[in-house]
């Protein structure tokens, strides 16, 4: 079963959880106060190196982490590569919030996850907010995405064990009758071979079935229940390498 997943947080039910990191007081102070400042009240934790976030990040779990750039132990980039590697905080919501207002520093915030990117020259409570709501709707896009990653995994897991299991099960049944058709000419005194070749071959065809059945992986399973667009479906090639398909036993003999 995969690990428990944060839901997005609800304004009515829970508080913000925010995580700043900066070294200077005084402005992990005024965030602070930006963040009392919302409609959904805020529980902030602060971290002034790059040592103590990394110990914030392993104790709890945030909707909403905002970084300082220039760091006594590093960069704010080193610390979003934390981020995207915390199995509890991947997908929470990223701001940069920064004195060096530098392009090539923005472009790549924003290319590793950040979901903006801030100096703190142009910080008011009207851009603070904006950028808030944005990083926390990319988040929360986030955690249903990862919800439905770990719902599908789970669904091509019990798929690969049934299949396996139903070939494993059927497989003992299906050489007990091979050898008992090969016993029939025999036992009946029938004169042609025929009829009882044709059965072993429709017993190999669904043996050889059977193998691949057991070979098959959760994920082509699944993609061959996923419903079908509408309009016409664009027809395959037939792949030699597929499992031959046993011919139905109710199907009338041609004449």
């Amino acid at each position: 079963m995969p690990p428990a997943l944060r839901a997005a947080p609800d304004p009515q039910l829970t508080p913000l959880h925010v995580l700043i990191l900066d070294d200077e007081r005084f402005d992990r102070h005024r965030l602070a106060r930006l963040c009392s400042g919302l409609e959904q009240k805020c529980a902030v934790t602060n971290a002034a190196t790059l040592a103590a976030f990394d110990t914030a990040l392993e104790a709890a779990r945030f909707d909403l982490i905002m970084l300082d750039y220039q760091l006594p132990d590093g960069t704010g980039l080193d610390a979003l590569a934390r981020v995207r590697m915390s199995a509890r905080n991947c997908t929470a919501g990223i701001l940069m919030v920064t004195g060096q207002g530098h392009d090539a520093i923005a472009r790549r915030a924003i290319e590793d996850g950040c979901s903006d990117y801030l100096t703190k020259e142009e910080l008011t409570k009207p851009t603070f907010e904006r950028a808030v709501a944005n990083a926390l709707q990319k988040s929360a896009l986030a955690v249903k995405l990862e919800n439905q990653t770990f719902r599908r995994a789970e669904v091509e897991a019990v798929l690969a064990h049934f299949a396996g299991q139903c070939a494993r099960d059927i497989k003992p049944m299906l050489s007990r009758m091979m050898r008992q058709v090969r016993a029939l000419p025999d036992a009946a005194g029938m004169d042609s071979t025929t009829p009882r070749q044709a059965i072993e071959q429709s017993c190999m065809d669904l043996w050889h079935f059977l193998l691949a059945l057991e070979r098959h992986q959760g994920k082509t399973l699944f993609a061959d229940l996923e419903p079908v667009p509408d309009g016409p479906a664009p027809v395959a090639a037939p792949d030699p390498s597929a499992p031959r398909r046993p011919p139905s036993p109710f199907r009338r003999p041609l004449h």
